[in-house]
């Protein structure tokens, strides 16, 4: 139900529901996923950071939490802060050709630089 909420662009109450996922299965770490990802779609960046950070604690390598913070960090400050971001996954990857096998953090390294190297 979270996710069609989502879909649907009902943030708030698809916020709810994983919320009550989260207090009901506190071992489904992913569900933070879910919820900051709303947070960011309601503009709440610093919540959004707040809520990745626990997901973060646990998986420092996820590649879907660290591209979700550093879009935050993108809103917040500018794109130079979240290349940042996206370079501390790049340095903890153990394969070189992270950006080239990912097309979404191709793309929002395009953005992040302004357009640079779009093509």
């Amino acid at each position: 139900m979270a996710a069609l909420h989502y879909l649907r662009s009902h943030f708030e109450e698809a916020t709810e529901i994983y919320k009550k996922l989260l207090i009901e299965n506190k071992d489904f770490h992913a569900i933070n996923i879910y919820v900051a990802l709303c947070y960011y779609k309601m503009d709440y960046y610093d919540v959004s950071l707040e809520i990745l950070a626990v997901y973060l604690s646990l998986y420092p390598d996820s590649i879907v939490s660290v591209n979700l913070k550093a879009c935050n960090h993108y809103q917040l400050y500018n794109g130079k802060a979240a290349e940042v971001e996206l370079k501390q996954l790049q340095n903890s990857a153990t394969s070189g050709s992270l950006f080239q096998d990912n097309d979404l953090l191709r793309h929002n390294l395009v953005v992040f630089r302004g357009g640079e190297n779009a093509l």
